[in-house]
């Protein structure tokens, strides 16, 4: 009862449980983390870390004040590092099994691993890719924009070398006109483009030509390409005129395109910033690539802010096989390119806008972007949906965590709050099903055990109403014994001693079982007791006084007159449906008379060593009609003879085959054992009911009364 008393006093503050939830939730978290942080404090990896870190300080010690460390330092360092990585380790793994413990986190990491990192490396991937394009296409604008001058600069070079065979005879104009072709193929960056004039041994014959002294053995006919001079670079062509032997102009001319700054930028309008720089060769070759020593050159334009966050700042680099101009050696010269997607895009889309505006010719772009914003937004509102159906899931395993909770602590009040129509619904609905129907069993459990309590008072009251002492009559022996199949029973015996040879016998059995028949068992017991002292002035019940014998009147007392006044008060004071069966007889020991009447009961018997008689003068049952009469009959007794008078409890038992253990039965097993003691008697017959039944259970109440006639009052 009291536990039950606990799980009320629980269920009392459990309006504000599902306010306390979340404070709940939070506490219990605080309470792992402290657990796991008591449990790596005392792990032997914590405590070997921590001695391995005060060694190192130790043996660390001399270095402060100007001393060389002990010789042990390094190891104990070493070892220290390996422990504190390993701790470090442990820590990780600690913090990843409190982070993983709620189910809501490890369903956001896995729908972060299954959705959120495949997109991100996608667009990483397609990031990478888009740089690397990006760098590759300048790379290529580079490369082509030094084509087409190194083949603009061949073309000026063939068309002089042209000229001069054509027209020997205006060789002294012959500078003229490559000016004239250079202005052609150069128009911005004529200036910047000269022909120089050599004669057949690669002697310069003018002016211009002498700035590169003699022509190198290495510069044969037909060359085009890039060239590594002493203080820069250059893109130079060469070849030779089939002119007549002895004529006054050169047999050769070399024609270069001088890459300083200003042309430099010329070169890179479109691209942003560009360097070159020459990769050393030979011996050379394993030097670092950026820091190698070589010929610099460097545009000078600054590369162009950023048009958007995304306009980034893209460097690739460009492989360009040039000429060292002293040696003829062949070099690579690495190019350098700073640029941006902005600037790209304006070459990379140029002829889809001819006529059209910057927006019209960057329609794919457009699109891209246009697509790229809508698989964001749908990748977007998939990860909100994600994580709100994650927060739906786990916020309902919660509520069930928090429900079990309060259940465990015998809060059945509780009720979880359900706010969608799924499984997840459905299953916090059969948990607050649960609950209620918890509730309830208790509330019917309370209710149970108060009324076992009260009903265990009532068998105890009860028990108090049959005989405690055998009445002491002269010349016979009485017994009798009710055994109850619920808590209390519907039967009835008792003994009343009238006088010292004078004693009543009444058997009855109540209509129904349980309480009500008990209550009437119990009415019917105090009138029984009140009427028979009105019959005989002065009879008290012997178990009423405590076995103490009290004498009464000699007159007879009239068993028919009790039965009838009896009847009148059952009749009505209980419902209709209320009667009872009776058996109440008055016995004399001086006369060995017996004088009875049976009121619907089982008919008694007495048995003797003839056969046995049956005791049914009587009339019907008792309370169930107003007007009722009854006969009395009256048997005379001889010593050794023996009354048995019972309740159907005794004789409607069934075996297995349905079969009752029945009157004849019971009769026979008197007779045969009449002449022991009647203890054994009882339990002899009890015995034989309960083996026949084969069942511990018992369907209805038992009620033997065995009584033996020994003699009369003066041979007592």
């Amino acid at each position: 009862m009291a536990s039950n008393e606990n799980f009320g006093a629980a269920g009392g503050s459990s309006q504000n449980a599902p306010q306390n939830a979340p404070q709940a939730t939070a506490a219990h978290a605080r309470a792992r983390s402290l657990r796991l942080f008591l449990q790596l404090r005392h792990s032997k990896l914590f405590q070997i870390t921590v001695g391995l870190g005060l060694l190192t300080l130790i043996a660390a010690a001399p270095m402060l004040v100007g001393h060389a460390a002990l010789g042990w330092f390094g190891f104990l360092r070493i070892a220290f590092s390996v422990s504190l990585f390993l701790l470090l380790l442990r820590v990780v793994h600690l913090l990843a099994t409190e982070t993983l413990w709620l189910l809501r986190n490890r369903l956001i990491l896995a729908y972060v691993f299954m959705g959120v990192v495949p997109v991100v490396l996608i667009a990483g991937m397609l990031a990478i890719g888009a740089y690397m394009f990006y760098g590759q296409y300048a790379s290529f604008l580079l490369v082509d924009e030094l084509n087409t001058r190194i083949k603009n600069v061949s073309a000026v070079n063939t068309l002089t070398v042209r000229e001069l065979e054509r027209r020997p005879d205006r060789s002294g104009q012959i500078e003229g006109m490559a000016n004239y072709y250079a202005s052609y193929y150069f128009p911005r960056g004529f200036g910047g483009v000269h022909s120089y004039f050599y004669d057949a041994s690669g002697r310069p014959e003018n002016a211009d030509s002498q700035r590169f002294g003699l022509m190198g053995r290495w510069l044969k006919p037909g060359f085009s390409g890039l060239i590594a001079l002493p203080n820069g670079y250059a893109i130079a062509s060469f070849a030779a005129a089939n002119t007549p032997a002895g004529a006054a102009t050169g047999e050769r001319v070399l024609t270069m395109y001088t890459l300083d700054a200003h042309n430099l930028d010329a070169l890179a309008q479109s691209l942003g910033q560009v360097s070159l720089v020459n990769i050393p060769s030979g011996k050379e070759a394993n030097t670092p690539l950026l820091t190698a020593p070589g010929i610099r050159l460097a545009s000078t334009r600054p590369l162009p802010p950023r048009g958007s966050i995304f306009d980034i700042g893209i460097t690739n680099w460009a492989f360009i096989p040039s000429t060292v101009w002293t040696s003829g050696d062949s070099v690579t010269t690495l190019a350098t390119i700073n640029t941006r997607p902005s600037l790209l895009n304006n070459s990379l889309f140029a002829g889809l806008a001819t006529n059209a505006s910057p927006i019209e010719g960057r329609w794919p772009l457009l699109l891209l972007a246009i697509i790229g914003i809508v698989f964001l937004i749908i990748e977007t509102f998939s990860l909100i949906a994600g994580i709100r159906l994650t927060r739906t899931i786990t916020g309902a395993v919660n509520d069930l965590y928090v429900g079990t909770e309060h259940v465990n602590r015998g809060n059945f009040d509780h009720r979880i709050p359900v706010h969608t129509r799924d499984q997840l619904a459905a299953l916090e609905i059969s948990f607050n099903t649960m609950t209620s129907s918890i509730q309830r069993l208790l509330q019917e459990q309370r209710q149970k055990q108060r009324l076992e309590s009260e009903l265990s008072i009532a068998h105890e009251v009860q028990a108090q109403l049959f005989p405690r002492v055998p009445p002491t009559v002269a010349g016979m022996e009485i017994l009798g014994r009710c055994l109850p199949a619920r808590v209390v029973s519907g039967d009835y015996f008792d003994f009343l001693q009238l006088s010292p040879t004078r004693v009543s016998l009444a058997v009855g059995d109540i209509s129904g079982k349980g309480i009500s028949a008990a209550l009437l068992m119990a009415t019917i017991v105090a009138a029984v007791r009140a009427y028979q002292p009105s019959l005989a002035d002065g009879a008290v019940s012997a178990a009423a006084a405590g076995g103490r014998t009290i004498t009464v009147a000699e007159e007879e007392s009239d068993p028919a007159r009790l039965l009838e006044r009896l009847n009148s008060q059952i009749y009505h004071s209980t419902p209709p449906e209320k009667y009872a069966t009776l058996f109440y007889a008055v016995y004399d020991g001086e006369r060995r008379q017996l004088r009875y009447t049976n009121a619907g009961h089982l008919p008694p018997v007495v048995i003797s060593s003839q056969g046995f008689r049956r005791l049914e003068r009587g009339g019907m049952v008792v309370g169930l009609f107003e007007n009722v009469s009854f006969e009395v009959g009256t048997v005379q007794l001889e010593p050794g003879e023996l009354i048995a008078i019972w309740s159907d409890g005794i004789t409607e038992p069934e075996n297995e085959y349905g079969v009752e253990f029945g009157e004849t039965r019971l009769i026979q097993l008197l007779q045969a054992n009449r002449m022991r003691p009647l203890g054994e008697i009882m339990n002899t017959v009890l015995t034989g009911v309960r083996d026949w039944s084969g069942s511990d259970e018992q369907a209805d109440d038992i009620t033997l009364v065995l009584a033996r006639v020994s003699g009369s009052a003066n041979e007592a």
